[in-house]
């Protein structure tokens, strides 16, 4: 049996959201809970950076301006939230950098 089959989906209808880390994650972790929960916000973090969609959620993130946590990065409509992502040290910029394909 497929890795798509095995999670239920047909083939034609897989989405890149289907495949990632925190899809069946509460919500609230990437929204009201990551603005207030500096060691959550850290361990959202580390999800997204282990995550195999990343680059297509980040994409979808600053293209549809949407809020909250997409690829790793705190969105306010679609940019970097500087208050929501102070708590992000150098090395992980870098890494999402990285991951995100931005040198």
């Amino acid at each position: 049996m497929s890795l798509i089959k095995h999670l239920g989906i047909e083939e034609e209808d897989l989405r890149w959201y289907h495949l990632a880390a925190c899809k069946d994650m509460p919500p609230e972790w990437f929204f009201e809970d990551y603005e207030s929960d500096v060691e959550l916000a850290k361990q959202v973090d580390q999800i997204c950076m282990r995550c195999p969609v990343i680059k297509q959620c980040h994409k979808e993130g600053i293209d549809n301006k949407e809020k909250g946590v997409r690829g790793g990065v705190y969105l306010d409509l679609g940019r970097p939230d500087k208050q929501h992502n102070s708590h992000k040290e150098t090395e992980t910029w870098k890494a999402l950098k990285k991951l995100h394909g931005k040198n």
